[in-house]
């Protein structure tokens, strides 16, 4: 009897153990998950939320979904969370606005689902209120129905491609579900829903541009697997630094993927079908030599700029710029401008925006850091900056932006079509039409 009883003791032990292990290996899958979904790169670092995420409608504000009862989603089923990651639908909230990408959520795996579940409830709750998102009419939550309705496919990722080889499949799942790059780097058409035939082929985003993903020349074709590889884990390579949400994209997802998953991506990325955009002009082989003694100004120093009106280029670049990126723009603590594409490329965004706002990227305990000049120079000095060392370093002649360019990049507005920018407007009109129509009708009915 004792025997017995010591041998049931030890297999319960031993359930015990294997359900506890169980346990920590969903959670630490669900910890994957959530990292390669990028879940922090809108809900913040310890996923509280509250960040106003710009879109052409409004700020979008992210939520809560720490596992505090009150403001997070404490009291979610897995089957809610579900939900919001499939349908687009929440409680508390109703219909979701596609900022939160569950166009491309909704192809993530059932174990997957289950996994980032148990992660979340297992992180620390934070009381944190966030404030309600308005959007206004008619952009309202329940107009959300029709829309899904016509470009949510439940279970199948926004313009997803077929993958040929387990390592491109692989990498499919994580570009086009989990990373939901789509929602950045693919054109939205009239209702601002991503247009399948230009898939991953590049879009503009808040003032940004997100570039061309595919494999055609004008893309990612011109890139061999290293350089792709090491943007995608360190942020910057010869040719490239992440700015903006894609840095943080970097610090906070990609660069927390392995070697394998990379190459996975990469394997996929390759497969995609060409998109042809305006292909950047080649390198210059060595950037002009810039000779700092002929260059006139009363500017010593970058922190003077905010005082000086000068829209001298030169002058501003010798001022604010030649410490890091060299007098001739090779390159000393900064990189070689020459080599840039965001220098290089038809359109003038990415570098206003780095401009202005700088770059700070924190990978690996290395901090990529270029001050912004927002507060140093008005837009008419950004411009000027701009086309300087567009024109000087990467050869790109009569490459603008003017003031007023550089103003609506600044703005962070995403391009939206006619009908979206005259929406609020159509929307009561037809309605006063409407009414006019129900009271002719009654009036006719009542002579």
């Amino acid at each position: 009897m004792r025997k017995a009883l010591i041998a049931v003791t030890l297999a319960l032990g031993t359930q015990w153990a294997s359900a506890q292990s169980s346990d920590a290996s969903t959670v630490e899958r669900g910890k994957y998950i959530a990292t390669a979904a990028d879940c922090a790169g809108c809900h913040g670092e310890n996923l509280a939320g509250g960040a106003a995420i710009a879109s052409p409608l409004g700020p979008i504000y992210a939520s809560n979904i720490t596992p505090d009862t009150r403001t997070g989603i404490g009291g979610w089923s897995e089957e809610q969370l579900r939900d919001a990651l499939r349908k687009g639908r929440a409680p508390g909230k109703g219909w979701l606005y596609p900022a939160m990408p569950y166009t491309s959520y909704t192809g993530i795996s059932d174990a997957d689902v289950s996994a980032l579940y148990a992660y979340l409830q297992s992180v620390p709750a934070v009381n944190h209120e966030v404030r309600a998102t308005d959007l206004g009419f008619p952009f309202i939550r329940p107009a959300m129905i029709a829309w899904n309705a016509l470009y949510l496919k439940e279970g199948h990722t926004a313009g997803e491609k077929p993958a040929l080889g387990e390592s491109a499949e692989r990498g499919r799942y994580l570009v086009e579900a989990l990373g939901h790059c789509s929602a950045c780097h693919t054109p939205r058409g009239v209702l601002m829903a991503e247009l399948p035939e230009q898939h991953l082929g590049g879009a503009f985003v808040g003032g940004w541009q997100a570039p061309n993903l595919t494999n055609d020349p004008s893309g990612l074709g011109s890139l061999s697997d290293q350089e792709l590889k090491q943007f995608l884990q360190k942020g910057h390579n010869s040719g490239a630094v992440a700015g903006g949400d894609m840095g943080l994209a970097v610090s906070r997802s990609l660069s927390h993927l392995g070697d394998s998953e990379i190459a996975d991506i990469i394997a996929y990325l390759r497969q995609v079908p060409p998109v042809m955009t305006q292909t950047l002009p080649a390198a210059p082989s060595r950037p002009a030599r810039v000779d700092p003694d002929t260059v006139e100004g009363p500017i010593t120093g970058w922190r003077n700029l905010a005082i000086n009106a000068t829209t001298d280029g030169a002058v501003l670049y010798q001022s604010a710029c030649a410490s890091c990126h060299g007098v001739d723009g090779t390159g000393t603590a900064g990189p070689d401008l020459g080599r840039l594409r965001d220098l290089r490329s038809a359109h003038p965004n990415n570098l206003v925006q780095v401009i202005a706002g700088g770059i700070n990227l924190k990978i690996d305990g290395r901090h990529i850091l270029m001050p912004g000049f927002r507060d140093q120079m008005n837009n008419e000095q950004i411009a000027a900056l701009a086309r300087y060392v567009r024109s000087t370093f990467g050869q790109v002649p009569g490459s603008g932006p003017d003031e007023q360019e550089v103003t609506s990049i600044l703005s962070d507005k995403t391009p939206v079509s006619w009908l979206i920018n005259y929406a609020p407007a159509l929307a009561w009109g037809a309605i006063a039409v409407l009414v006019l129509l129900v009271g002719w009708v009654f009036a006719r009915r009542k002579a």
